[in-house]
This record gives C-alpha cells, structure tokens and sequence, in this order.
C-alpha cells in the first residue's frame, strides 16, 4: 500500500496517531481471509480490538484521498464521468442505528438491513471504477418524515460535487431509480449532466419543430408520442457495435417536464431495449451510451467489496463507525487495484484481487515467522 502512504502525506489528514491506525486497517482488510471485523483484525496486529473500535469513530475525508491516488494513477486521456449506485447491506440486528427496508438488487426484493449510497469514479476509456465517497441513505439526514431517500441522494450528492478535487467532473450516470422529477432537478441544481434510464413505459414526446398554426390558443409544444416498436419515426445512429442499434428521436419532453436528450437502445440478438436519457443535449446518442455501461462498473466494486474485504462482515451500530467502515473497504479495494496496475508492465491488464490478497497475506506471514523466530532466538 505504498500509493495510500503517499496520498495520505499529500492530503490533509488527520493527526499521526489515527494516520497511522488508517494504514494498519487497510493493509489488514486486504491481506486477511475470512471474516474481516475488530477482533479477527486484531489477532494479526499490535492493536487491541478496542483500539480499532475507536479509530473507527473518527471520519476521513475519502474523497480527497481517493481522488489523489486517480489523477496520479489514471491518465489525463481517459474520458471520467461520475457515477452513483445504492446498494442494500443486510443487517438482521435490532439496536443499528439506521435500520430500513431497503431494496436489494441481488434478491430482486426489499429486505431488512440498511443502505449506503456510492459515489464512484469511473474511467470510460477502459470501463474501471474507483470508490469516492460513501454514506449511509437509509433515512433522511434530519430524520423528518416529510424527507425522502432523493432528498438523502441529493445531500450526498451536493457534498461530493462541491468538493474541489471532483468539481471538474460535470457528468453523472444514474440508475433508473434517480429518473424521477425531483432528483433531475436537483442535480441540475448542482450544475450536474445527468445521464441514466428512464421508465420502460415512459411516454416520449419530440418536440414540435413545425411552423406555429394561425389560430389562437397555445402552441403545440410536442408532435405525439414515439412508440418504441415502431422504428420509423426514429433516426438511426450508428452504435460500433453489431449487437446494438441506436435511435435518437432527438430532443424530448418525458414526464420529468424539461427537455431532455433521449436514445432508445436496442439489443438485435434478444430485441430488448432500454430508453437512456441525459440532461446534456449536445452529447451524441453513442457517447451516452458508453456512460451508461461504464456505470455497471460500479456494481463489481460491490462484488469485490463483499467477497474480498468483508464488506458485509462488520459489527458496528453507529452510524459514524459503520460509515467509516464501508469507506474503508472500499478504498481499500481500490487503492490495490490501482497501485497494482501503477506497477504492472501492462496497465490495462485486469487486475486479480484474489491473487493480490493472497500475496499480501504470504508477505504478511512469512514476516510473522520471522519475526516469532526472531524473538525465539534471543
């Protein structure tokens, strides 16, 4: 992890003393298998499980680390969007602070537990995600009723985007879910391109560019709708790929009530399609949809989170400890994919997680046999 030490002396970081606990648990969530939680990781530390408990309770500006450690790793000519995905961990405690039922895409239902909100940097030239920022969404930030989770999104959202390291970064891909009214408007508010999914019935309605009628009343404003079955109302574009077709019906009103810039895709082998759109209207109809499969990147940060660092394997009930948590293994994951591929011969490889935390796990006790040999010796 010498990318995290240089980083971590670059950025503004808190005091030596939790500098140095940080260090020590992400070098530990990487090399230990099993279960990744304050006793198993004090087994294989100096630390005491306590002393990890507490380091745990104080908060790290994530974002500005992990944003240090791309701009040294990834090259200026990589194309980057933002990129935000909930995700559902479950949780069957009752004394967790933030307890909800919250959708699980894994399961294709809503289950007990809580959920965190990712922000992730991605690079669309090679479709590889980095961790920026993770918070808790489960409730809203005051605890109002009247509150939603888009209001929780969108207090997330303003946080990282104001953050100078990531305030170059003017487009964000979204699932589906973020495709309502109130959270286009509010990252429009943030001075944000939003790009995502819409609805699989939602109405597409092209804008009305003939001449204006004589007679009274208020203009046409769209000329009907667009049925996505009938494709000859539908400019095609070409896709560079012989699996996809693209159609731009071009600037549209959906029901979020603005224009907007929608594509419709179209999988040739299956016939599927999907209905992308964007707050960009000047982007091409096969830019937004390299955004938006580089947005599934995301979702195998969470795989490799889960399976490789323990994502799901932590204990704590505040919210500070298990916000901090998450940052943790995240990054952690990330700062090893990174540095990995910073010392690789060939950096657009992919990149083994597995075989990275079985070699750090052979380095780390092939030193702890010495040093118990060491230590025998005297």
């Amino acid at each position: 992890m010498r990318l995290f030490d240089r980083v971590l002396i670059r950025v503004k970081t808190p005091k030596k003393p939790h500098q140095k606990c940080l260090c020590h648990v992400m070098r530990l969530m990487l090399l230990l298998p099993g279960r990744v939680t304050c006793r198993h990781v004090s087994r294989d530390s100096p630390y005491h499980e306590n002393t990890f408990a507490r380091g745990l309770a104080r908060d790290v500006d994530c974002v500005s680390l992990n944003r240090a450690a791309m701009v040294e790793v990834v090259p200026p000519s990589h194309e980057p969007v933002l990129a935000v995905d909930p995700s559902c961990v479950p949780n069957s405690g009752t004394h967790t602070s933030g307890l909800d039922r919250c959708w699980n895409g894994a399961h294709s239902r809503a289950e007990k537990g809580w959920e965190m909100a990712t922000r992730a940097w991605i690079a669309v030239t090679h479709r590889r995600a980095s961790t920026l920022s993770v918070e808790q969404t489960s409730r809203a930030p005051s605890g109002r009723a009247e509150e939603t989770r888009i209001d929780a999104y969108l207090a997330h959202m303003a946080r990282v985007v104001t953050t100078p390291p990531v305030q170059a970064l003017k487009y964000l891909a979204v699932d589906g879910y973020c495709s309502q009214k109130t959270c286009v408007d509010g990252l429009g508010a943030l001075d944000v391109q939003v790009i995502g999914k819409l609805r699989r019935d939602a109405k597409l309605r092209p804008l009305d560019s003939g001449p204006r009628g004589d007679g009274p009343g208020r203009p046409n404003t769209s000329d009907g709708n667009v049925d996505v079955s009938d494709l000859s109302r539908l400019e095609p574009v070409d896709a560079g790929d012989a699996d996809l077709a693209l159609y731009a019906p071009g600037v549209t009103q959906p029901p979020c009530k603005r224009h907007l810039h929608v594509v419709v895709v179209r999988h040739l082998p299956t016939g599927r399609s999907a209905r992308l759109f964007s707050t960009a209207v000047a982007r091409s109809a096969k830019t937004l949809d390299r955004y938006d499969q580089a947005r599934f990147q995301i979702e195998w940060l969470f795989r490799a989170a889960n399976q490789f660092t323990g994502l799901s394997d932590g204990q704590a009930r505040s919210a500070g400890k298990r916000r901090f948590q998450c940052k943790a293994r995240l990054s952690a994951m990330s700062f090893a994919k990174l540095e990995a591929r910073q010392r690789s011969a060939r950096p657009q490889a992919p990149v083994s997680l597995a075989r990275l935390k079985r070699r750090y796990f052979n380095h780390h006790l092939v030193d702890r046999i010495v040093d118990h040999v060491a230590a025998e010796g005297r």
